[in-house]
């Protein structure tokens, strides 16, 4: 028998990726309302839709700044970050998020401003913003898809110096 991964045909990409980074630091997640969904401010989608181009949109059970949120928590839990602890705030603003689906494999983009904020003077001590584009197979998951993108999102974070410096 051939193994799933050996059908190169279906876009399939069983490589398994390891983190970008490794890092350590202390700092807390906002909540999902302070990651804003700006599509959705916008009044482009609602706010539990991710724009696509062979539909209309894919529509999730919960808001796209919930689900964004929650990985990028859970991204910087495996990579080694506390979450609990610390004076620094991470919170953002999801820019754009759209899936590219005509044709196989599918693109997602994820266009995330982070920003990191000093609890006790209230100041910002690091901002970026970060855009990232994930292939992946035609009828993948969709919340595969999203963590794996946003996970690739937190990687790019990582592997910045100063948000590194930011936190530690």
């Amino acid at each position: 028998m051939l193994s799933a991964c050996s059908w190169s045909w279906f876009g399939l990409n069983c490589t398994p990726r390891a983190s970008a980074v490794h890092a350590t630091g202390s700092l807390s997640v906002a909540p999902p309302h302070d990651f804003t969904y700006v599509p959705a401010v916008n009044g482009h989608v609602s706010p539990n839709r991710i724009e696509n181009t062979a539909m209309t949109g894919l529509v999730l059970k919960g808001d796209v700044n919930e689900a964004v949120r929650n990985g990028i928590a859970r991204s910087l839990a495996i990579s080694g970050f506390h979450l609990d602890t610390g004076t620094r705030v991470l919170s953002g603003s999801i820019e754009k998020f759209t899936v590219d689906d005509e044709r196989s494999p599918t693109y997602w983009t994820l266009k995330m401003h982070y920003v990191v904020t000093d609890t006790t003077t209230r100041k910002v001590v690091f901002s970026t913003t970060k855009t990232v584009r994930q292939k992946s197979p035609k009828f993948t998951s969709n919340t595969i898809a999203i963590e794996d993108t946003v996970k690739l999102s937190v990687d790019a974070l990582i592997g910045d110096p100063g948000f590194v410096r930011s936190v530690n």
